[in-house]
């Protein structure tokens, strides 16, 4: 008997592969010969569900990226009224994979996928750029709703800013991964987000 069709797997699968081939490509390296071998299926398949490259490029951001920051950051910050420990135990899980991908071609030191996205396709792109424009506001207004909830809460510092704050931490995170990219050695990963969980530790009231 034929297996049956399932088209929201194959769906997935095409997205994963997408995801895995644009960190370590580029989106304007990525291939789509590569996608397709990578998740298994033919190229009519992929069509099937993309009009093309740039379609599965959005959904990646929309549909893999997007629910990550919300798996991430988002909701583990809305569930507390102490954002700096959440935040440090954020960090921290960064710093174990780390540790654990060292041996896997050094796949954390491709850098932060929205921010490689960000930088290669933000100025050339409308419809990336404003995806990004949404993904970013996202991460920030989670960061920066939780650190106002911890004010509120007298576990943050009532004179900082809270959306200074958010802003500082993201591009803090993106930067320290985009020049991982370069450095490609564990040591300055380590060392920046030693200097942001101190930075954190800081906003306690």
């Amino acid at each position: 008997m034929p297996r049956r069709r399932d088209p929201a797997r194959t769906r997935r699968k095409l997205l994963a592969a997408g995801y895995r081939e644009f960190y370590r490509h580029g989106f304007q390296g990525g291939s789509l010969k590569r996608i397709v071998e990578s998740a298994g299926i033919t190229k009519g398949a992929l069509f099937h569900h993309f009009a093309g490259k740039k379609e599965l490029g959005y959904a990646v951001l929309e549909e893999f990226l997007y629910p990550a920051v919300k798996s991430w950051w988002v909701e583990p910050l809305a569930a507390s009224d102490d954002p700096v420990p959440v935040m440090q135990s954020i960090f921290g899980r960064f710093r174990k994979l780390l540790d654990q991908e060292k041996a896997e071609e050094g796949y954390l030191f491709n850098g932060c996928p929205i921010c490689n996205y960000a930088a290669e396709m933000a100025p050339l792109d409308d419809g990336f750029r404003e995806r990004l424009d949404r993904l970013y506001t996202a991460w920030r207004r989670a960061i920066s709703t939780a650190l106002k909830r911890g004010q509120d809460a007298g576990r943050v510092r009532a004179d900082i800013r809270p959306a200074d704050e958010a802003a500082f931490l993201v591009a803090a995170f993106a930067g320290t991964a985009a020049t991982g990219k370069v450095t490609r050695k564990a040591a300055s990963f380590h060392g920046a987000l030693r200097a942001i969980d101190r930075h954190l530790e800081g906003l306690r009231a």
